[in-house]
């Protein structure tokens, strides 16, 4: 066989080995960011090397096609994605304010807007002179272009992966009969639950009726400093309204954050392994799954309505509670791409343009 083959052999492979990696870690659990990175390599490798290998043997067919999805996913993206993407985070986040409290997390999906609105111009601001300069200036300007680039290209894709990884968790159902549901608190209003509480509450309450009362439910939520009461106690105080069995819902009331939530919740369980549902908000479904993950925990996360201006801006929230929660690795990733931007410039940049005057 031929070199250029072996390659293209070993591409292909590469490209069904993630693939297979992808479906099997989707199907076998789901709570994984990389599990969209996986299967997206895969199949592009795998398209690519069954591509090439059909066209060293003069069918350029396969090759083409591939090529044209490509190149016109990427394309209608950029002219038609991109603009309606900005367009929507703009009036989601004007929508959210305008109807619910002027906050900082509330203002996210505007905020997000405003910066995708000139992001393009920021980026050309940036960019060298199209003759390279190997003078200081010249070399410094590169680097910080190449590094903002591909900065904004890191967070674009890990934001994607989050995105795409969230949908597909949504498609999963509960596999095993939960022994528990819990159900995570989201603050009160003049000591009661709110609407966005209350949602979960009804979502929790729905799980605990599908499997006919049996599981028990832990109404899990701490007491703010605003707040005259615990959530927890809120929450199965609502609980018990709507028909749940007294007997059935436990209260929480020392946690303070979403990891809390699980780590004393999962204290309160007979078995730690015991097959648990998670109920929150749709929005905050696949960060309560990696933190489930992250504990080991035995879990399934479910989640109920939002209001659809509400969710952009949560689900930036989110997302930046993934970037805290994996901060080390994120530092440690924009180090590694700075430092490429440095090294490239550095070794690069003298060999494309002339030496200072």
């Amino acid at each position: 066989m031929a070199a250029p083959s072996v390659v293209l052999a070993v591409v292909t492979a590469l490209g069904a080995v993630l693939l297979a990696a992808g479906v099997v870690g989707l199907i076998r659990d789901g709570r994984r960011i990389a599990t969209p990175v996986y299967l997206t390599m895969g199949l592009g490798l795998l398209a690519l090397g069954v591509g090439l290998l059909f066209a060293e043997r003069g069918n350029l067919v396969p090759l083409t096609v591939a090529s044209v999805i490509v190149i016109g996913t990427l394309l209608l993206g950029i002219v038609v994605g991109y603009p309606l993407l900005v367009l929507f985070l703009l009036y989601s986040g004007a929508t959210v304010l305008r109807r619910e409290s002027r906050s900082l997390g509330n203002a996210l999906a505007l905020i997000a807007g405003v910066g995708l609105l000139f992001l393009p111009t920021t980026l050309g601001m940036l960019a060298p002179s199209d003759t390279p300069r190997a003078d200081a200036v010249g070399m410094v300007r590169y680097a910080v272009h190449m590094s903002a680039t591909l900065v904004v290209l890191y967070f674009g894709f890990i934001f994607a992966a989050f995105t795409a990884a969230s949908l597909l968790y949504r498609w999963r159902r509960i596999r095993k009969p939960p022994e528990v549901v819990i159900v995570l608190g989201a603050g009160l209003i003049d000591g009661d639950v709110t609407p966005l509480l209350a949602a979960r509450l009804d979502r929790g309450l729905a799980v605990q009726r599908q499997f006919h009362g049996t599981p028990v439910i832990i109404a899990s939520g701490g007491q703010g400093p605003d707040e005259p009461r615990p959530e927890g106690e809120a929450m199965r105080d609502y609980l018990i309204r709507q028909g749940a069995d007294p007997a059935t819902v436990v209260a929480e009331t020392r946690s303070r954050n979403t990891e809390e939530n699980l780590r004393f919740s999962r204290a309160l369980l007979d078995d730690p392994s015991s097959p648990v549902v998670v109920a929150t908000s749709s929005y905050h479904v696949f960060r309560a799954a990696l933190l489930t993950r992250t504990l080991g925990m035995n879990a399934h996360a479910v989640g109920a309505p939002t209001a659809w201006y509400y969710y952009p801006s949560a689900v930036i929230r989110e997302f930046a509670g993934v970037i805290r929660d994996r901060l080390r690795f994120t530092v440690l990733s924009l180090a590694v791409l700075v430092l490429l931007s440095v090294a490239f410039t550095l070794v690069v940049v003298p060999a494309m343009g002339p030496g200072p005057a």
